[in-house]
């Protein structure tokens, strides 16, 4: 089997046992909403929003260095302000990246 197929039925088997939600309107999360989300569902919705922002900045590179600097500095900007809307918390730290 090659590596892509692989990944891509690896994600797949993943998806429907993490989400929670059939559809999530990112635009509407606060940073309090992710405290009660599992690990696995946080990381997921953290890369798919990754990916939403280097798709709007047409930016097609992963790295990984950025994605978790990113995590970080939204982590903390979430700790001080739980009523932040997490997509404006993580645009803000791409920004500074």
């Amino acid at each position: 089997m090659k590596i892509l197929p692989a990944m891509i039925v690896a994600l797949g088997a993943l998806l429907p046992a993490t989400a929670s939600a059939e559809t999530l309107d990112i635009s509407t999360l606060k940073c309090a909403d992710i405290i009660e989300m599992s690990p696995e569902d946080v990381a997921i919705m953290l890369a798919w929003i990754d990916g939403y922002l280097g798709g709007r900045a047409d930016d097609t590179r992963l790295d990984m260095d950025r994605f978790n600097s990113n995590a970080e500095a939204a982590g903390v900007a979430c700790e001080a302000d739980a009523n932040a809307g997490l997509l404006t918390v993580l645009k803000a730290a791409e920004a500074g990246n």
